[in-house]
């Protein structure tokens, strides 16, 4: 049996292929390494990692201030906008509204004028009437002087006179 236990030891330690010597070195050198590394070089490690944590930190609070930042000043060019907009659609406005107060003036201006030109129109027809009847009357005198001298020139009866006064309008009428 002992043959046997060592054949499966023998057996196993081949197959695993770990010596109890040399695992042990490698045991011990390992803790040797951490111990070093631990003593030398562990508070230079942390140290650099704590900083670098930091310094990552600091850009992140960074990069959200920026951010932050962008996000006002884009506010206010939204409102800078928004003001220029609503200053822009002012001023068309009140481009319309003095387009449209001079369009009112000048169709006042043009009705005034064409009811003095009316007017004037009318006084000149007025005038041009008053005119005609006073040639009309003119001329109405000078057929009553013409049938006066004509009546004169013969003395006439009732009937000569109608005929006469018929007469004397055809002329006037032609």
């Amino acid at each position: 049996m002992e043959n046997v236990a060592e054949a499966i030891k023998v057996f196993i330690d081949g197959a695993i292929g770990v010596n109890p010597k040399e695992m042990i070195i490698q045991i011990a050198s390992t803790l040797l390494l951490f111990l070093v590394v631990r003593y030398f070089f562990w508070n230079n490690i942390t140290a650099y990692l704590e900083e670098r944590k930091n310094h990552m930190a600091q850009e992140y609070d960074e990069a959200n201030e920026a951010n932050l930042q962008a996000q006002s000043f884009k506010e206010k060019a939204v409102g800078e906008l928004t003001e220029i907009r609503l200053s822009a659609k002012g001023i068309i406005d009140e481009a319309k509204e003095r387009g449209e107060n001079e369009r009112s003036e000048i169709v006042g201006n043009a009705k005034k004028e064409a009811t003095v030109v009316i007017e004037n129109a009318q006084k000149e027809i007025e005038s041009e009437i008053e005119k005609a009847r006073t040639s009309i009357n003119d001329e109405i005198v000078s057929v009553a002087v013409l049938m006066a001298e004509k009546v004169i020139k013969k003395e006439i009866d009732e009937s000569k006179h109608k005929e006469l006064l018929e007469e004397v309008t055809k002329e006037v009428i032609s």
